[in-house]
């Protein structure tokens, strides 16, 4: 599956009109800042891989995110990297083997037309486009000459099959008795996820939670529904709904926390509030968004 996605459809909530953006807005931010794109430039969004392009035009590309193992005419490409590609060329990437999600970006960006402001793909608002076999992708074309290949710092690769602990910040309006038994929890993705959330099956039983009445609801927002199995809502959630929230993925997170495959294991550990927005600052501070 492949969807472009930017930073996402902000201000449009009140109309029932998703985020949308880049699941993995670490990788999505990577792959633009190696090519010295703009913060909001256009990337193609890759799910589970098994693809492959024919290169029609000279340019710079990048990947990150998950490790599909890419080639360029049968040749090894490093993830996390830029690389120049040549006309006639084919990049392919196989199935993912760590990770769900790799990014493609190119020097000067993906050249989609923009609605509302975002050329992200939500297919549940029927926004945006979403690629199929035969399709071009269109670019901005550049004139850079870059020969040198650029790398992310290796400091700032994470490893996703090594997730075993998820931050989130808790409210205070849930006892203590619920927070305890949600914290002590082990929780595995379910295959039952996508853009919109990620469901988890919770080893142990979780506490009985009331609905709300139906309110908006925020990146990472984590839902407890009758079925007592929780929901992460992520970035083509819907704008409001009336389960019971038990707590919040913080944001630095999230790009780790959607990269992890079904039946991983993983737990919920507490961040206090002001380490949550120190770090989301430096995050948002690095890449000018």
């Amino acid at each position: 599956m492949m969807h472009y996605q930017d930073l996402g459809r902000y201000g449009w909530a009140h109309l029932g009109v998703s985020q949308g953006g880049a699941i993995d807005l670490h990788a999505h931010c990577w792959a633009n800042y190696l090519l010295g794109n703009d913060k909001d430039a256009v990337t193609l969004e890759i799910t589970l891989g098994n693809v492959s392009w024919e290169v029609l035009v000279d340019g710079e590309i990048s990947l990150t995110g998950a490790e599909m193992g890419a080639k360029i005419d049968g040749m090894n490409l490093s993830n996390w990297s830029t690389h120049r590609v040549r006309k006639g060329q084919v990049l392919s990437l196989g199935y993912a083997s760590k990770g769900c999600h790799a990014y493609l970006g190119v020097k000067g960006g993906l050249a989609e037309e923009k609605l509302l402001g975002s050329s992200s793909t939500v297919v549940r608002n029927e926004m945006g486009e979403w690629l199929s076999e035969g399709d071009l992708i269109s670019v901005e074309l550049s004139d850079s000459t870059e020969t040198i290949t650029k790398y992310t710092p290796a400091d700032y690769m994470p490893d996703y099959d090594e997730v075993r602990e998820v931050r989130v910040l808790m409210p205070g309006s849930i006892d203590q008795t619920s927070r305890d038994t949600f914290l002590e929890n082990t929780y595995k993705v379910s295959p039952e996820s996508d853009r919109m959330g990620r469901k988890l099956d919770s080893v142990g039983v979780l506490p009985k939670l009331g609905g709300i009445l139906s309110e908006g609801v925020s990146l990472g927002c984590i839902q407890l529904p009758p079925s007592g199995q929780p929901i992460v809502l992520l970035s083509d959630r819907q704008t409001q709904g009336g389960y019971a929230k038990v707590g919040n993925v913080a944001r630095v997170d999230l790009p780790s926390f959607v990269q992890m495959r079904p039946g991983a294991e993983f737990k919920f550990v507490p961040i206090n509030y002001k380490l949550a927005t120190q770090e989301w600052r430096e995050f948002v501070k690095f890449f000018g968004l």
